[in-house]
């Protein structure tokens, strides 16, 4: 249990600047702010499971140094599921520190380290009665309060400095149905085969569980994302869109605590206009998620998985590459094949997808019409001599499952990570690839999520940007990379500005209504109310009304962030 003492021996907090700051909301430090026997009550309401929250570097540093906890955090900081279980841990530090925070894992002991941007306080609820008192609670004093399950995150939409922290992680549950009806459905609804994830789920987990019970749901291409929580919220794209569409297209059911602190659920026949809106309005400005329900489908038990390389022998010859690979991306997306390109310095990556693969019917391990889709990129370097060396390699697997788990990691973990996206429709790559592949010189990723089922369905359906359903094959994410924690203030701050204005350019390549993907964006996105929702934001804004009048839950560029 939280005691009054420790409470009272909170340290102020240095300031670091953040994205976005709650000013209509208390934080800590203010007059405002519940005294400790407040605290200390409501401790005692959700069975002690108030936390003090630290930054994970702190136990190696004075007043908090703690030997063993120290080398803990050192030889699990570049582990996402070591900093998914840590309450004040970030997958990317930045948001741990902000610009001027202080707090580094490398530094003395004797450094200072300040709060930075995490929150000082966080309930670590492990039940929906913890959750809806939370919230209640949060309202009540008009905290500045963060919902945070994992901490992927690349908008530091969890994060908040002076901030009361809600911790799903511990909201632990994966329940199989053959039959799933949705509350209040009418008699004639079909049953469909589902599985219910509570909050503090992560992908790699309910793949196994889904494998076990020999179906596949759609979810994210990283072991630790968590599985009901941003990711849909964001709209979820996943390896397996092309095939079944987004991950907000596969939603049957949501349970959630409103701003209200009431509980409710959320599907076609229940507040109906919320569960609109989640499917994609993004951010934790809804409430607070307790389970989603998502479809299964079948087992997928012909899986061809494929990576292919191409290392040019000059950058001219990297982006006269890259230019044939992107006007090649329909193609490929057309034949079934989804995936992950890597753009780093001249060495382009593809990991490749065929959910359902009959690419080697003879089973002569030839491949035959997977190379032939993928033909325009291994026959480059013949037609271009002394241009590169391209190689592909072609793997069958029996089931999803084992795709995902020898191909699929967590990337830029324990590192200062800052990108932007946009959406990239098949007309620019198929038109315009040799200024895709200018603007895309300093790196970056391709994520091959769409397209097929995901263009098919209806864009009003979900409050997803309804760009992702007109002609979009792709998800880019381009950057300046990150930076180490020797880069100065204005080192990080050139990085940051130079993100934005190439995807600005992005955009402008792209054409008229480019999207982004709200879970991978830039975070100074100027043009975020129709980069992120397009012709959606305005019905968003107006259930943010409706259901959060007090605007108590907010985050950077999330609905209603500026009101």
């Amino acid at each position: 249990m939280l005691s009054t003492h420790v409470l009272h021996l909170l340290t102020p907090i240095v300031a670091s600047q953040a994205v976005y700051a709650s000013p209509n909301h208390c934080h800590y430090g203010e007059p405002c702010w519940p005294t400790a026997s407040i605290w200390q009550n409501f401790n005692t309401s959700i069975n002690g499971q108030l936390a003090v929250v630290l930054p994970p570097a702190a136990p190696c540093h004075a007043p908090n140094y703690n030997e063993a906890g120290c080398s803990a955090a050192r030889s699990n900081w570049f582990n996402s599921f070591w900093r998914a279980d840590q309450l004040g841990a970030y997958q990317s530090p930045y948001w741990e520190r902000g610009l001027n925070g202080t707090c580094f894992i490398g530094t003395l002991v004797e450094q200072t380290c300040d709060q930075g941007l995490v929150p000082v306080l966080g309930a670590s609820v492990n039940n929906a009665d913890h959750v809806r008192k939370s919230v209640q609670f949060a309202k009540r004093h008009k905290l500045s309060v963060v919902v945070k399950n994992t901490g992927h995150d690349y908008l530091g939409r969890s994060t908040g400095a002076g901030s009361f922290m809600i911790w799903t992680h511990q909201l632990k549950g994966i329940e199989f149905s053959n039959a799933f009806t949705p509350s209040n459905a009418p008699r004639r609804y079909s049953a469909k085969p589902a599985v219910t994830v509570h909050a503090g789920e992560q992908w790699i987990d309910v793949y196994k569980a889904a494998h076990d019970k020999h179906v596949v749901v759609v979810g994210g291409a990283a072991r630790s994302v968590g599985a009901a929580g941003g990711w849909p919220l964001g709209g979820g794209h996943s390896p397996l869109g092309p095939k079944y569409g987004m991950g907000v297209d596969n939603i049957i059911q949501i349970t959630l605590v409103t701003p209200d602190g009431n509980y409710r659920i959320a599907n076609e026949y229940t507040n109906k206009e919320l569960f609109w809106g989640l499917r994609g309005g993004g951010g934790s400005v809804w409430g607070v998620i307790l389970t989603v329900t998502y479809k299964t489908h079948p087992a997928l038990d012909n899986v061809l998985g494929g990576f292919f390389q191409f290392n040019a022998t000059t950058p001219e010859h990297a982006l006269n590459f890259r230019t044939t690979a992107f006007a090649a991306l329909p193609s490929i997306v057309d034949k079934g094949y989804s995936g992950y390109v890597l753009l780093d310095g001249t060495t382009f990556s593809f990991a490749a997808l065929q959910p359902d693969s009959n690419s080697d019917p003879t089973n002569t391990g030839n491949f035959s019409l997977a190379n032939e889709a993928f033909a325009s990129l291994l026959n480059y370097s013949i037609a271009h001599p002394g241009s590169g060396e391209a190689a592909m390699i072609w793997t069958k697997y029996p089931s999803f499952w084992d795709w995902f788990s020898n191909n699929i990691g967590d990337i830029s973990i324990g590192k200062n990570t800052w990108i932007g996206g946009r959406l990239v429709t098949r007309d620019a790559l198929i038109n315009r690839p040799d200024k895709l592949a200018e603007v895309s010189r300093f790196g970056g990723i391709i994520n091959v999520v769409a397209g097929g089922a995901v263009s098919k369905i209806d864009p009003d359906s979900v409050a997803l940007n309804p760009a992702w359903r007109s002609g979009v094959i792709a998800s880019a994410n381009l950057g300046f990379g990150g930076w180490p924690d020797s880069a100065n203030v204005t080192e990080i701050t050139w990085r940051q500005q130079q993100t934005t204005i190439l995807n600005q350019l992005l955009g402008d390549i792209i054409g008229p209504g480019a999207g982004a993907y709200f879970n991978e964006a830039d975070p100074y996105e100027p043009n975020w109310k129709e980069v992120f929702w397009g012709n959606h934001y305005n019905r968003l804004l107006r259930l943010k009304r409706s259901i959060d009048p007090q605007n108590i839950f907010t985050c950077n560029r999330c609905v209603g962030s500026d009101l």
